[in-house]
Protein backbone atom coordinates (compact mmCIF):
# COMPACT_ATOMS: atom_id res chain seq x y z
CA UNK A 1 0.00 0.00 0.00
CA UNK A 2 1.01 3.64 -0.47
CA UNK A 3 1.82 5.70 2.62
CA UNK A 4 -1.58 7.45 2.55
CA UNK A 5 -3.29 4.06 2.37
CA UNK A 6 -1.31 2.85 5.38
CA UNK A 7 -2.26 5.92 7.40
CA UNK A 8 -5.90 5.41 6.43
CA UNK A 9 -5.75 1.76 7.48
CA UNK A 10 -4.16 2.67 10.81
CA UNK A 11 -6.84 5.29 11.47
CA UNK A 12 -9.50 2.74 10.62
CA UNK A 13 -8.00 0.18 12.99
CA UNK A 14 -7.57 2.69 15.79
CA UNK A 15 -11.26 3.56 15.86
CA UNK A 16 -12.49 -0.04 15.88
CA UNK A 17 -14.02 -0.99 19.19
CA UNK A 18 -13.06 -3.73 21.58
CA UNK A 19 -14.99 -6.92 20.92
CA UNK A 20 -18.32 -7.06 22.68
CA UNK A 21 -18.13 -10.84 22.82
CA UNK A 22 -21.46 -11.15 21.03
CA UNK A 23 -19.83 -13.14 18.24
CA UNK A 24 -18.30 -15.86 20.42
CA UNK A 25 -21.39 -18.07 20.95
CA UNK A 26 -22.12 -17.81 17.21
CA UNK A 27 -18.54 -18.83 16.34
CA UNK A 28 -18.43 -21.64 18.90
CA UNK A 29 -21.78 -23.01 17.72
CA UNK A 30 -20.72 -22.85 14.08
CA UNK A 31 -17.61 -24.84 14.93
CA UNK A 32 -19.69 -27.34 16.88
CA UNK A 33 -22.03 -27.76 13.91
CA UNK A 34 -19.30 -28.30 11.34
CA UNK A 35 -17.51 -30.85 13.52
CA UNK A 36 -20.69 -32.90 14.08
CA UNK A 37 -23.80 -32.69 11.90
CA UNK A 38 -21.95 -30.67 9.28
CA UNK A 39 -18.65 -31.97 7.97
CA UNK A 40 -18.57 -35.16 10.08
CA UNK A 41 -21.98 -36.25 8.86
CA UNK A 42 -20.88 -35.32 5.35
CA UNK A 43 -17.83 -37.57 5.69
CA UNK A 44 -20.03 -40.49 6.75
CA UNK A 45 -22.41 -39.89 3.84
CA UNK A 46 -19.51 -39.62 1.40
CA UNK A 47 -17.96 -42.87 2.61
CA UNK A 48 -21.27 -44.67 2.20
CA UNK A 49 -21.54 -43.29 -1.34
CA UNK A 50 -17.99 -44.45 -2.08
CA UNK A 51 -18.66 -47.96 -0.76
CA UNK A 52 -21.83 -48.27 -2.86
CA UNK A 53 -20.39 -46.51 -5.90
CA UNK A 54 -23.49 -44.37 -6.33
CA UNK A 55 -24.56 -40.85 -5.29
CA UNK A 56 -28.17 -42.03 -5.07
CA UNK A 57 -27.41 -44.71 -2.46
CA UNK A 58 -28.15 -42.25 0.38
CA UNK A 59 -31.64 -40.90 1.07
CA UNK A 60 -32.10 -37.40 -0.33
CA UNK A 61 -33.53 -36.01 2.93
CA UNK A 62 -30.41 -37.13 4.78
CA UNK A 63 -28.16 -35.47 2.21
CA UNK A 64 -30.25 -32.30 2.31
CA UNK A 65 -30.21 -32.26 6.12
CA UNK A 66 -26.41 -32.32 6.00
CA UNK A 67 -26.45 -29.50 3.44
CA UNK A 68 -28.85 -27.54 5.61
CA UNK A 69 -26.51 -27.86 8.59
CA UNK A 70 -23.62 -26.53 6.53
CA UNK A 71 -25.51 -23.54 5.09
CA UNK A 72 -27.47 -22.49 8.19
CA UNK A 73 -25.10 -23.74 10.89
CA UNK A 74 -21.54 -23.49 9.63
CA UNK A 75 -21.92 -20.55 7.22
CA UNK A 76 -25.03 -18.88 8.64
CA UNK A 77 -23.93 -18.78 12.28
CA UNK A 78 -20.44 -17.57 11.37
CA UNK A 79 -21.79 -14.83 9.12
CA UNK A 80 -24.26 -13.68 11.76
CA UNK A 81 -21.61 -13.60 14.47
CA UNK A 82 -19.07 -11.82 12.28
CA UNK A 83 -21.60 -9.22 11.10
CA UNK A 84 -22.86 -8.60 14.64
CA UNK A 85 -19.23 -8.12 15.71
CA UNK A 86 -17.83 -5.99 12.91
CA UNK A 87 -20.60 -3.85 11.41
CA UNK A 88 -21.38 -1.86 14.58
CA UNK A 89 -17.68 -0.94 14.75
CA UNK A 90 -17.61 -0.01 11.07
CA UNK A 91 -20.60 2.33 11.23
CA UNK A 92 -19.82 3.63 14.71
CA UNK A 93 -23.23 2.72 16.13
CA UNK A 94 -24.20 -0.07 18.53
CA UNK A 95 -26.72 -2.71 17.60
CA UNK A 96 -30.26 -1.40 18.09
CA UNK A 97 -31.30 -4.56 19.94
CA UNK A 98 -28.22 -6.29 21.35
CA UNK A 99 -30.29 -8.53 23.62
CA UNK A 100 -32.32 -9.66 20.60
CA UNK A 101 -29.08 -10.58 18.84
CA UNK A 102 -28.02 -12.66 21.85
CA UNK A 103 -31.41 -14.33 22.02
CA UNK A 104 -31.31 -14.83 18.26
CA UNK A 105 -28.29 -17.11 18.67
CA UNK A 106 -30.27 -19.44 20.93
CA UNK A 107 -33.34 -19.37 18.69
CA UNK A 108 -31.22 -20.10 15.61
CA UNK A 109 -29.41 -22.95 17.35
CA UNK A 110 -32.62 -24.60 18.56
CA UNK A 111 -34.22 -24.22 15.14
CA UNK A 112 -31.15 -25.66 13.43
CA UNK A 113 -31.06 -28.64 15.79
CA UNK A 114 -34.74 -29.44 15.23
CA UNK A 115 -34.71 -28.99 11.47
CA UNK A 116 -31.44 -30.82 10.77
CA UNK A 117 -31.83 -33.76 13.13
CA UNK A 118 -35.49 -34.46 12.26
CA UNK A 119 -35.53 -33.76 8.52
CA UNK A 120 -34.48 -37.33 7.55
CA UNK A 121 -37.53 -38.68 9.41
CA UNK A 122 -40.09 -36.10 8.31
CA UNK A 123 -41.52 -38.19 5.47
CA UNK A 124 -42.52 -41.08 7.73
CA UNK A 125 -43.15 -39.56 11.18
CA UNK A 126 -45.80 -36.78 11.28
CA UNK A 127 -44.83 -35.57 14.77
CA UNK A 128 -41.16 -35.29 13.87
CA UNK A 129 -42.14 -33.56 10.64
CA UNK A 130 -44.08 -30.94 12.62
CA UNK A 131 -41.14 -30.38 14.97
CA UNK A 132 -38.80 -30.01 11.99
CA UNK A 133 -41.13 -27.33 10.59
CA UNK A 134 -41.05 -25.57 13.96
CA UNK A 135 -37.27 -25.60 13.58
CA UNK A 136 -37.58 -23.91 10.19
CA UNK A 137 -39.84 -21.24 11.71
CA UNK A 138 -37.32 -20.54 14.47
CA UNK A 139 -34.52 -20.19 11.92
CA UNK A 140 -36.60 -17.74 9.92
CA UNK A 141 -37.33 -15.73 13.07
CA UNK A 142 -33.64 -15.48 14.02
CA UNK A 143 -32.63 -14.55 10.46
CA UNK A 144 -35.39 -11.91 10.33
CA UNK A 145 -34.11 -10.24 13.50
CA UNK A 146 -30.57 -10.37 12.11
CA UNK A 147 -31.66 -8.90 8.77
CA UNK A 148 -33.52 -6.00 10.41
CA UNK A 149 -30.61 -5.11 12.68
CA UNK A 150 -27.97 -5.24 9.96
CA UNK A 151 -30.21 -3.29 7.56
CA UNK A 152 -30.59 -0.60 10.22
CA UNK A 153 -26.82 -0.38 10.64
CA UNK A 154 -26.23 -0.15 6.89
CA UNK A 155 -28.48 2.92 6.68
CA UNK A 156 -26.06 4.81 8.92
CA UNK A 157 -23.65 6.91 6.82
CA UNK A 158 -19.97 5.97 7.17
CA UNK A 159 -16.88 6.58 5.02
CA UNK A 160 -15.60 3.05 5.67
CA UNK A 161 -18.50 1.28 3.94
CA UNK A 162 -18.70 2.20 0.26
CA UNK A 163 -22.01 2.22 -1.57
CA UNK A 164 -20.95 -0.85 -3.55
CA UNK A 165 -20.15 -2.78 -0.36
CA UNK A 166 -23.40 -1.65 1.24
CA UNK A 167 -25.40 -2.82 -1.78
CA UNK A 168 -23.71 -6.22 -1.70
CA UNK A 169 -24.40 -6.59 2.02
CA UNK A 170 -28.04 -5.53 1.65
CA UNK A 171 -28.52 -7.96 -1.21
CA UNK A 172 -26.89 -10.77 0.81
CA UNK A 173 -29.27 -10.11 3.70
CA UNK A 174 -32.30 -10.22 1.40
CA UNK A 175 -31.09 -13.47 -0.17
CA UNK A 176 -30.40 -14.89 3.30
CA UNK A 177 -33.95 -14.22 4.45
CA UNK A 178 -35.56 -15.35 1.19
CA UNK A 179 -33.62 -18.62 0.99
CA UNK A 180 -34.67 -19.46 4.56
CA UNK A 181 -38.33 -19.24 3.54
CA UNK A 182 -37.65 -21.06 0.27
CA UNK A 183 -35.83 -23.82 2.17
CA UNK A 184 -38.71 -24.29 4.61
CA UNK A 185 -41.29 -24.52 1.81
CA UNK A 186 -39.09 -26.83 -0.26
CA UNK A 187 -38.57 -29.16 2.70
CA UNK A 188 -42.31 -29.34 3.32
CA UNK A 189 -43.08 -30.13 -0.32
CA UNK A 190 -40.44 -32.86 -0.57
CA UNK A 191 -41.48 -34.41 2.76
CA UNK A 192 -45.14 -34.73 1.77
CA UNK A 193 -44.48 -35.80 -1.84
CA UNK A 194 -46.90 -38.65 -2.59
CA UNK A 195 -44.67 -40.50 -5.06
CA UNK A 196 -41.02 -40.90 -5.96
CA UNK A 197 -41.72 -39.35 -9.37
CA UNK A 198 -43.07 -36.19 -7.72
CA UNK A 199 -40.12 -36.11 -5.31
CA UNK A 200 -37.61 -36.32 -8.16
CA UNK A 201 -39.52 -33.63 -10.06
CA UNK A 202 -39.34 -31.29 -7.07
CA UNK A 203 -35.64 -31.97 -6.57
CA UNK A 204 -34.70 -31.46 -10.21
CA UNK A 205 -36.70 -28.23 -10.52
CA UNK A 206 -36.22 -26.44 -7.21
CA UNK A 207 -33.10 -27.69 -5.43
CA UNK A 208 -30.58 -26.09 -7.83
CA UNK A 209 -32.22 -22.63 -7.58
CA UNK A 210 -32.27 -22.97 -3.78
CA UNK A 211 -28.55 -23.73 -3.75
CA UNK A 212 -27.90 -20.77 -6.07
CA UNK A 213 -29.70 -18.45 -3.65
CA UNK A 214 -27.80 -19.87 -0.70
CA UNK A 215 -24.33 -20.00 -2.19
CA UNK A 216 -24.15 -17.27 -4.83
CA UNK A 217 -26.85 -15.02 -3.42
CA UNK A 218 -26.19 -15.18 0.32
CA UNK A 219 -22.70 -16.54 1.03
CA UNK A 220 -20.77 -15.14 -1.95
CA UNK A 221 -22.44 -11.71 -1.84
CA UNK A 222 -21.89 -11.41 1.91
CA UNK A 223 -18.22 -12.36 1.56
CA UNK A 224 -17.71 -9.88 -1.27
CA UNK A 225 -19.34 -7.10 0.76
CA UNK A 226 -17.34 -7.75 3.94
CA UNK A 227 -14.12 -8.39 2.01
CA UNK A 228 -14.30 -5.12 0.09
CA UNK A 229 -14.25 -3.34 3.46
CA UNK A 230 -11.86 -5.44 5.54
CA UNK A 231 -9.33 -6.97 3.13
CA UNK A 232 -7.63 -3.62 2.41
CA UNK A 233 -7.38 -2.91 6.17
CA UNK A 234 -6.52 -6.40 7.36
CA UNK A 235 -4.37 -7.72 4.50
CA UNK A 236 -3.33 -4.67 2.49
CA UNK A 237 -5.23 -5.43 -0.71
CA UNK A 238 -6.38 -2.60 -2.93
CA UNK A 239 -9.70 -0.93 -2.33
CA UNK A 240 -12.19 -1.48 -5.13
CA UNK A 241 -12.99 1.58 -7.26
CA UNK A 242 -16.16 3.20 -5.96
CA UNK A 243 -18.04 3.43 -9.26
CA UNK A 244 -16.87 0.01 -10.42
CA UNK A 245 -17.92 -1.67 -7.19
CA UNK A 246 -21.44 -0.25 -7.51
CA UNK A 247 -21.73 -1.53 -11.07
CA UNK A 248 -20.39 -4.95 -10.10
CA UNK A 249 -22.78 -5.12 -7.14
CA UNK A 250 -25.69 -4.50 -9.51
CA UNK A 251 -24.39 -7.09 -11.99
CA UNK A 252 -23.94 -9.70 -9.26
CA UNK A 253 -27.46 -9.24 -7.89
CA UNK A 254 -28.96 -9.32 -11.38
CA UNK A 255 -26.91 -12.41 -12.22
CA UNK A 256 -28.09 -14.37 -9.18
CA UNK A 257 -31.72 -13.50 -9.95
CA UNK A 258 -31.24 -14.37 -13.64
CA UNK A 259 -29.51 -17.62 -12.70
CA UNK A 260 -32.48 -18.69 -10.58
CA UNK A 261 -35.17 -17.49 -12.99
CA UNK A 262 -33.34 -18.86 -16.03
CA UNK A 263 -33.05 -22.31 -14.50
CA UNK A 264 -36.70 -22.39 -13.49
CA UNK A 265 -37.82 -21.28 -16.95
CA UNK A 266 -35.50 -23.83 -18.54
CA UNK A 267 -37.05 -26.64 -16.48
CA UNK A 268 -40.67 -25.49 -16.51
CA UNK A 269 -41.02 -23.97 -19.99
CA UNK A 270 -38.26 -25.14 -22.31
CA UNK A 271 -34.52 -25.41 -22.80
CA UNK A 272 -34.39 -22.33 -24.98
CA UNK A 273 -34.48 -20.35 -21.72
CA UNK A 274 -31.12 -21.87 -20.78
CA UNK A 275 -29.53 -18.86 -22.49
CA UNK A 276 -30.53 -16.69 -19.52
CA UNK A 277 -28.82 -19.11 -17.16
CA UNK A 278 -25.71 -19.17 -19.37
CA UNK A 279 -25.43 -15.37 -19.52
CA UNK A 280 -25.88 -15.19 -15.74
CA UNK A 281 -23.06 -17.71 -15.23
CA UNK A 282 -20.74 -15.70 -17.46
CA UNK A 283 -21.64 -12.51 -15.59
CA UNK A 284 -20.89 -14.13 -12.23
CA UNK A 285 -17.50 -15.27 -13.49
CA UNK A 286 -16.70 -11.93 -15.10
CA UNK A 287 -17.67 -9.95 -11.99
CA UNK A 288 -15.59 -12.21 -9.76
CA UNK A 289 -12.56 -11.86 -12.05
CA UNK A 290 -12.96 -8.07 -11.91
CA UNK A 291 -13.02 -8.12 -8.10
CA UNK A 292 -9.96 -10.39 -7.90
CA UNK A 293 -7.97 -8.32 -10.40
CA UNK A 294 -8.89 -4.90 -9.04
CA UNK A 295 -8.29 -5.86 -5.42
CA UNK A 296 -5.03 -7.67 -6.25
CA UNK A 297 -6.05 -10.25 -3.68
CA UNK A 298 -3.81 -12.89 -5.27
CA UNK A 299 -0.65 -10.80 -4.96
CA UNK A 300 1.65 -10.61 -1.96
CA UNK A 301 0.16 -8.42 0.73
CA UNK A 302 2.08 -5.62 2.46
CA UNK A 303 0.36 -6.52 5.76
CA UNK A 304 1.85 -9.92 6.58
CA UNK A 305 -0.38 -12.56 8.12
CA UNK A 306 -0.41 -16.32 8.23
CA UNK A 307 -4.11 -16.28 7.42
CA UNK A 308 -3.59 -14.43 4.12
CA UNK A 309 -2.85 -17.75 2.40
CA UNK A 310 -6.43 -18.85 3.14
CA UNK A 311 -7.74 -15.73 1.44
CA UNK A 312 -5.68 -16.20 -1.72
CA UNK A 313 -6.53 -19.91 -1.97
CA UNK A 314 -10.22 -19.16 -1.44
CA UNK A 315 -10.36 -16.77 -4.38
CA UNK A 316 -8.64 -19.28 -6.64
CA UNK A 317 -11.31 -21.84 -5.74
CA UNK A 318 -14.00 -19.26 -6.44
CA UNK A 319 -12.71 -18.66 -9.95
CA UNK A 320 -12.37 -22.41 -10.53
CA UNK A 321 -15.94 -23.07 -9.41
CA UNK A 322 -17.46 -20.34 -11.56
CA UNK A 323 -15.25 -21.37 -14.48
CA UNK A 324 -16.52 -24.94 -14.16
CA UNK A 325 -20.07 -23.58 -14.06
CA UNK A 326 -19.55 -21.78 -17.36
CA UNK A 327 -18.02 -24.93 -18.87
CA UNK A 328 -20.86 -27.19 -17.69
CA UNK A 329 -22.45 -27.48 -21.19
CA UNK A 330 -19.05 -28.35 -22.66
CA UNK A 331 -18.56 -31.14 -20.10
CA UNK A 332 -22.09 -32.45 -20.54
CA UNK A 333 -22.42 -32.41 -24.32
CA UNK A 334 -18.87 -32.70 -25.61
CA UNK A 335 -16.50 -34.28 -23.07
CA UNK A 336 -18.74 -36.92 -21.48
CA UNK A 337 -20.19 -38.34 -24.74
CA UNK A 338 -16.63 -38.99 -25.89
CA UNK A 339 -15.12 -40.28 -22.64
CA UNK A 340 -18.14 -42.10 -21.17
CA UNK A 341 -20.86 -42.50 -23.82
CA UNK A 342 -22.70 -45.17 -21.79
CA UNK A 343 -22.69 -43.26 -18.48
CA UNK A 344 -25.90 -42.39 -16.63
CA UNK A 345 -25.07 -38.68 -16.93
CA UNK A 346 -25.11 -38.95 -20.75
CA UNK A 347 -28.29 -40.98 -20.63
CA UNK A 348 -30.27 -38.43 -18.59
CA UNK A 349 -28.55 -35.37 -20.07
CA UNK A 350 -27.26 -34.00 -16.75
CA UNK A 351 -24.14 -34.73 -14.68
CA UNK A 352 -24.97 -34.63 -10.98
CA UNK A 353 -21.34 -35.45 -10.21
CA UNK A 354 -19.95 -32.49 -12.14
CA UNK A 355 -22.59 -30.16 -10.70
CA UNK A 356 -21.68 -31.37 -7.21
CA UNK A 357 -18.02 -30.65 -7.91
CA UNK A 358 -18.91 -27.08 -8.82
CA UNK A 359 -20.81 -26.68 -5.56
CA UNK A 360 -18.04 -28.20 -3.46
CA UNK A 361 -15.38 -25.96 -4.99
CA UNK A 362 -17.27 -22.86 -3.88
CA UNK A 363 -18.71 -24.05 -0.57
CA UNK A 364 -15.53 -25.59 0.84
CA UNK A 365 -12.89 -24.05 -1.41
CA UNK A 366 -14.18 -20.48 -1.28
CA UNK A 367 -16.70 -20.03 1.54
CA UNK A 368 -15.09 -22.28 4.16
CA UNK A 369 -11.55 -21.07 3.45
CA UNK A 370 -12.75 -17.47 3.74
CA UNK A 371 -14.35 -18.31 7.09
CA UNK A 372 -11.10 -19.87 8.27
CA UNK A 373 -9.01 -16.99 6.96
CA UNK A 374 -11.11 -14.06 8.20
CA UNK A 375 -11.82 -15.54 11.63
CA UNK A 376 -8.17 -16.52 12.04
CA UNK A 377 -7.13 -12.98 11.22
CA UNK A 378 -9.56 -11.66 13.82
CA UNK A 379 -8.14 -14.06 16.41
CA UNK A 380 -4.55 -13.21 15.44
CA UNK A 381 -5.28 -9.63 16.31
CA UNK A 382 -6.61 -10.44 19.77
CA UNK A 383 -3.38 -12.01 21.03
CA UNK A 384 0.31 -11.11 21.36
CA UNK A 385 2.55 -11.70 18.36
CA UNK A 386 4.31 -14.70 19.93
CA UNK A 387 1.08 -16.49 20.88
CA UNK A 388 0.64 -18.14 17.50
CA UNK A 389 3.27 -20.86 17.03
CA UNK A 390 4.77 -21.24 13.54
CA UNK A 391 2.83 -23.69 11.41
CA UNK A 392 -0.37 -23.44 13.44
CA UNK A 393 -2.44 -22.62 10.36
CA UNK A 394 -0.32 -24.46 7.78
CA UNK A 395 -1.70 -27.93 8.45
CA UNK A 396 -5.39 -26.85 8.19
CA UNK A 397 -4.57 -24.96 4.99
CA UNK A 398 -2.90 -27.98 3.38
CA UNK A 399 -5.48 -30.54 4.50
CA UNK A 400 -8.56 -28.53 3.50
CA UNK A 401 -7.12 -27.63 0.10
CA UNK A 402 -5.96 -31.19 -0.58
CA UNK A 403 -9.29 -32.65 0.45
CA UNK A 404 -11.19 -30.13 -1.62
CA UNK A 405 -9.03 -30.83 -4.67
CA UNK A 406 -9.58 -34.59 -4.40
CA UNK A 407 -13.33 -34.12 -3.97
CA UNK A 408 -13.79 -31.65 -6.81
CA UNK A 409 -11.76 -33.44 -9.45
CA UNK A 410 -12.53 -37.05 -8.56
CA UNK A 411 -16.24 -36.48 -7.99
CA UNK A 412 -16.52 -35.18 -11.54
CA UNK A 413 -14.47 -38.19 -12.67
CA UNK A 414 -17.04 -40.62 -11.24
CA UNK A 415 -18.98 -40.11 -14.47
CA UNK A 416 -16.04 -41.67 -16.28
CA UNK A 417 -14.68 -44.42 -13.99
CA UNK A 418 -16.06 -45.98 -10.76
CA UNK A 419 -12.61 -45.98 -9.14
CA UNK A 420 -12.99 -42.22 -8.67
CA UNK A 421 -15.61 -42.90 -5.98
CA UNK A 422 -12.93 -44.38 -3.72
CA UNK A 423 -10.63 -41.35 -4.01
CA UNK A 424 -13.48 -38.89 -3.57
CA UNK A 425 -14.58 -40.83 -0.51
CA UNK A 426 -11.43 -40.04 1.49
CA UNK A 427 -11.48 -36.34 0.65
CA UNK A 428 -13.94 -35.52 3.41
CA UNK A 429 -11.66 -37.04 6.05
CA UNK A 430 -8.86 -34.68 5.03
CA UNK A 431 -11.16 -31.65 5.06
CA UNK A 432 -12.66 -32.55 8.42
CA UNK A 433 -9.23 -33.12 9.97
CA UNK A 434 -8.00 -29.76 8.70
CA UNK A 435 -11.05 -27.93 10.06
CA UNK A 436 -10.73 -29.77 13.39
CA UNK A 437 -7.09 -28.68 13.78
CA UNK A 438 -8.06 -25.09 13.01
CA UNK A 439 -11.07 -25.32 15.35
CA UNK A 440 -8.90 -26.45 18.27
CA UNK A 441 -6.70 -23.37 17.91
CA UNK A 442 -9.71 -21.11 17.30
CA UNK A 443 -11.59 -22.26 20.39
CA UNK A 444 -8.45 -21.96 22.51
CA UNK A 445 -7.90 -18.41 21.21
CA UNK A 446 -11.48 -17.46 22.04
CA UNK A 447 -11.00 -18.68 25.61
CA UNK A 448 -7.79 -16.73 26.20
CA UNK A 449 -8.33 -13.24 27.58
CA UNK A 450 -6.74 -10.74 25.18
CA UNK A 451 -3.62 -8.98 26.49
CA UNK A 452 -3.84 -6.33 23.77
CA UNK A 453 -6.61 -4.13 22.52
CA UNK A 454 -8.30 -6.69 20.22
CA UNK A 455 -8.24 -4.52 17.13
CA UNK A 456 -5.40 -2.12 17.76
CA UNK A 457 -2.84 -1.69 14.94
CA UNK A 458 -0.11 -4.30 15.15
CA UNK A 459 3.10 -5.10 13.39
CA UNK A 460 3.70 -8.17 11.26
CA UNK A 461 2.20 -11.33 12.65
CA UNK A 462 4.66 -13.55 10.87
Amino acid sequence: MQRDDVRHAEAFLAKEKVSSGIEQPYFASAIGVVLTIGALWGVIILLRIALNGSFTSVDVQEVNAHGHAQIFGWVGLFVMGFAYRMLPALVGHPLPWKRAAQLGWLVMLIGLALRTSLQPFGSTHPTLFTLAQVGSALEIAAITVFSIQISWLLHKPTPDITRGAAWMLRAAIVFFAFQAIFSAVYFRLTAIATSRELLLWLISHFQPPLRDLQIHGFAMMMIFGISSILLPRWFGTRELPSRGSRIVAFVLVASVIAEVVGFLLMRLVGYRWAAIWGVASLALLGSSIWIVVKSRVLSLHPISSRSSKFIRAAHLWLLLSLGMLVLLPLWQFLVLPRLAPTSHAVEIGFSHAYYGSIRHAITVGFVSLMILGMSSRLMERTRPNDSLPPGTLTLPLVLVNLGCALRVFFQAATDIHPFAFQVAGISGILELTGIAVWAAWMLKSMCVEAKLDPLSPQTSLD
